[in-house]
């Protein structure tokens, strides 16, 4: 599946505290040298207050260190830059015609006595010289990443805070910041000129060795073809026309945060032609639960390490063991053979 970069929200020249508030200000500022008088010098101060507050920005942050103005408090935990996703079905869903995925991980915290609104459409990501606002229908979407979890918007009380995750999609370029649009100042969180570009293809990883991608990393210790499989008094073996492929697999995640919801069914085994196999049912397949791999939510910088048994056709030519499910970026993939 690929996207078109017809998803593109482009904010251009910003509304607002842009140019009109600069035009207006630059008004006052000039009424000022021209008003004489004391009662005329009073109106003056007041508007020269309206030269340097309202439409501003606040100073800027960095990656990990809050920026805050008098209502609200916005921190970005971290920025992912990339060229495919993987939605819930496990089909990659690669950006066309030079673009990008930006994934932006982070919090907004009220600050206020009152409530107040988190609005998707007060986010900016800047590219270059231009800006791009967050992509609503990913963040809405069934179909996005297991593991995608979007900003709740919508009311946050006095005092309450929110995490979650915001997608943009934009050309590729150089990430100056992330702008969260509001009142009394915009709050930026530079990101230094990260670059929005599309990593190269690597080789694809073989036995014994990592593959990684959007958080995750998957290394496969072994992979063997036993007739079958026998624990207590339960025996597996192929069906008919089939041979059974156990795979011996850690994943470990790569992140601080989020956690990763871990399933063996998420493992396949894929031949020359693209075609995949999952595994058995965990209670079907013949190994001792300490062996296999374990269904749980991985919790940042750890790993779990896990058997999973599948059975494909007899005559089927494997070419790769893929982790499809459950990830941010695109599957992670080891080829088997040399």
């Amino acid at each position: 599946m690929s996207v078109p970069l017809g998803r593109w929200r482009q904010a251009g020249e910003r509304s607002g505290g842009g140019a009109r508030g600069a035009h207006l200000r630059a008004i006052a500022c000039s009424i000022v040298v021209a008003i004489r008088g004391l009662a005329l010098l009073v109106l003056a101060a007041a508007l020269l207050s309206g030269c340097s507050s309202g439409g501003g920005e606040a100073p800027e942050a960095t990656i990990g260190d809050p920026a805050s103005n008098t209502k609200v408090a916005v921190t970005v935990h971290s920025v992912k830059v990339l060229r495919t996703i993987t939605l819930e079905d496990g089909i990659p869903s690669t950006v066309r015609d030079k673009g990008v995925y930006v994934l932006v991980d982070m919090t907004v915290k009220n600050l206020q006595d009152t409530a107040d609104v988190v609005d998707l459409r007060t986010l900016w990501v800047k590219v270059d010289d231009k800006y791009y606002s967050a992509d609503e229908g990913m963040a809405d979407d069934n179909e996005a990443p297991r593991d995608f979890r979007p900003i709740r918007t919508g009311r946050l009380g006095p005092g309450k805070k929110v995490r979650g995750m915001v997608l943009f999609l934009v050309p590729r370029g150089s990430l100056q910041s992330v702008t969260y649009r509001g009142e009394p100042e915009d709050l930026v969180i530079g990101l230094g000129g990260m670059k929005a570009t599309a990593t190269a293809a690597k080789k694809v990883p073989r036995i014994g060795q990592t593959a990684k991608a959007g958080g995750l990393a998957m290394t496969v210790h072994s992979v063997s073809y036993p007739t079958h499989l026998t624990h207590g008094l339960w025996t597996t073996s192929a069906k008919s026309g089939d041979r059974l492929v156990m795979i011996d697999v850690t994943l470990r995640n790569l992140d601080r945060k989020p956690s990763y919801h871990i399933d063996p069914l998420s493992v396949r085994v894929i031949d020359a032609k693209g075609k995949g196999w999952g595994s058995y049912d965990r209670s079907e397949n013949g190994l001792p639960e300490s062996v296999q791999l374990p269904l749980k939510r991985l919790q940042p910088g750890s790993q779990v390490r896990g058997t999973v048994v599948i059975s494909v056709p007899a005559k089927a030519k494997l070419r790769r063991v893929r982790y499809e499910v459950g990830v941010l970026g695109p599957p992670l993939e080891v080829r088997l053979g040399k």
